[in-house]
């Protein structure tokens, strides 16, 4: 165990000391994330603050783990991603293009046995082997969380931040769960070493950013997540087990929920970007950038305790747990404009 904790210390000081680097190698380079329509930044700020998370990761996991063929598919498959964004970071690839590179890369790992295989019901002992549909299924909760963590990169400090405390809170509820006992310890070494290369990012990122991470990091950062959700599940019920992560993560996952209705009820393409995300609502309200980003801090470490008390209580009171958290977040989002079509 004392190993697995390494990894955090690690991840930071690697990222922490990478990351200025990563802005002169930018600067260097003439590479700049340029504004656009639906920025909130209005000035060019460099990039590759990707690449510094990215390595601090890969270096304190291939150090720290016992790595497995599924864990190899996992690195392998976070560097096609990892390229994905860095090419449209570069080259601006449209969305469709952006989705057909998370499938690939969740494709990949889900062959190399990534999976949700079952659900059982959580007020008895039937079990529901999802069998040849495990496939689609892990795929598309993959693609979904990385495609959240992503759209989530809009103010800065905002992704590294929330995904910093989604780790720490899936580490937690994994490690409290005694999953030593029945998991690979290279999960655990993940975790912490996504949420140590996300914080030694932040410094540098938090408003006014210095560097981004762009694409590339944010996508990175997602489907390196999304995969321990499925690896870190608490091995109780599997339809628990998904509501845990679903609420660790609840920001960025609601967050494009909310998008897909809201571009509905306005008659709009659902992969159309706009300003009417939770960080950009935040802003029209009139709170600022730094506050803004504090609130939906604060949001996500409260989810995170729930998540965690969700792991540790009867499964009657993680369902209840779980519907409080649906209906107060989306009774929140109503108010705030962010649901319903307003012009």
């Amino acid at each position: 165990m004392d190993r697995v904790l390494w990894a955090l210390p690690l991840a930071f000081a690697l990222s922490f000391a990478l990351t200025p680097l990563m802005r002169l190698l930018a600067v260097r380079l003439n590479f700049f994330y340029q504004p656009t329509a639906t920025s909130v930044n209005r000035a060019p700020v460099p990039l590759l603050g990707g690449l510094a998370i990215f390595l601090a990761f890969l270096i304190a996991v291939i150090f720290l783990g016992d790595l497995s063929p599924k864990d190899i598919s996992i690195l392998v498959s976070g560097g096609i991603i990892f390229l994905v964004g860095l090419i449209d970071d570069i080259f601006r690839i449209s969305s469709r293009g952006q989705l057909f590179g998370i499938f690939l890369a969740s494709s990949i790992v889900v062959g190399y046995g990534v999976r949700i295989q079952f659900f059982t019901s959580p007020l008895g002992t039937e079990v529901l082997w999802l069998e040849a549909l495990s496939i689609p299924v892990s795929i598309l909760w993959i693609a979904a969380i990385t495609a959240s963590v992503k759209v989530m990169d809009g103010l800065d400090g905002l992704a590294a931040g929330i995904c910093s405390i989604s780790a720490l809170t899936l580490f937690f509820v994994a490690w409290s769960n005694n999953f030593l006992s029945f998991g690979s310890p290279t999960t655990l070494v993940a975790l912490l070493a996504l949420a140590g290369s996300a914080l030694g990012f932040l410094p540098f990122n938090f408003h006014p950013a210095r560097i981004f991470m762009g694409e590339a990091g944010a996508m990175f950062l997602g489907f390196i997540l999304a995969n321990m959700t499925i690896e870190g599940m608490v091995k109780r019920s599997s339809i628990i087990s998904l509501s845990i992560p679903l609420a660790v993560l609840g920001i960025p996952i609601l967050n494009i929920l909310f998008a897909i209705i809201r571009r509905s009820l306005k008659g709009r393409k659902i992969l159309q970007a706009d300003r009417e995300h939770i960080h950009d609502v935040l802003l029209k309200r009139g709170i600022p950038h730094r506050n803004a980003v504090l609130v939906l801090y604060g949001i996500s470490v409260i989810l995170g305790v729930a998540s965690f008390f969700m792991s540790r209580v009867s499964p009657i009171v993680t369902i209840l747990i779980g519907i409080f958290l649906v209906i107060a977040l989306s009774i929140g989002a109503w108010k705030i404009g962010l649901i319903n079509p307003r012009d």
